[in-house]
């Protein structure tokens, strides 16, 4: 182990990371309201099987998970792996609206908040928590928030029963 990580685990959570929740609630505003709103988006396309009140609900959801993520972590340094998720989950969100889009070939509600915030946010929490965290700790919270991902997605695009 690198001495220099060991000593950096002791470091605070600096307020910085409180950009983690505001990303995503302007995000959620581009998601709502951008353009036709991305709902109104995907049922154009016919690929949506969720109302806008379970889009916005799940939404919401997922803003105060991230934002208990973050007040947990800047005051326990064991809730630091929940910054390595919410990265994992901005930065793969981020991309994910900027190949849709130019897959599409048209604006995604989302895309200007994906490219602008959390592409650049997501990176920084991951890097800024691979130092902060041991190396199994960093990479099951990497996989944590890709499995968070792919479960919205699920959600979103129609799991069977819901």
């Amino acid at each position: 182990m690198n001495p220099d990580n060991a000593a950096r685990r002791d470091e605070q959570v600096g307020r910085w990371v409180w950009l983690a929740p505001l990303a995503y609630a302007i995000h959620m505003l581009e998601e709502a309201f951008g353009g036709s709103g991305l709902v109104g988006w995907m049922i154009e396309r016919g690929s949506l099987r969720l109302s806008i009140a379970s889009f916005l609900g799940l939404s919401f959801l997922g803003f105060a998970a991230i934002s208990a993520a973050t007040w947990g972590a800047r005051r326990r340094p064991w809730w630091r792996w929940t910054l390595a998720s919410a990265g994992t989950i901005l930065l793969v969100n981020g991309i994910t609206h900027v190949a849709v889009s130019a897959r599409a070939r048209c604006y995604v509600p989302g895309l200007w908040t994906g490219i602008v915030f959390y592409v650049p946010l997501g990176a920084v929490l991951l890097f800024r928590v691979r130092r902060l965290a041991k190396p199994k700790v960093f990479w099951a919270a990497v996989g944590i928030g890709f499995a968070i991902h792919a479960v919205v997605l699920w959600i979103v695009f129609g799991a069977p029963g819901l």
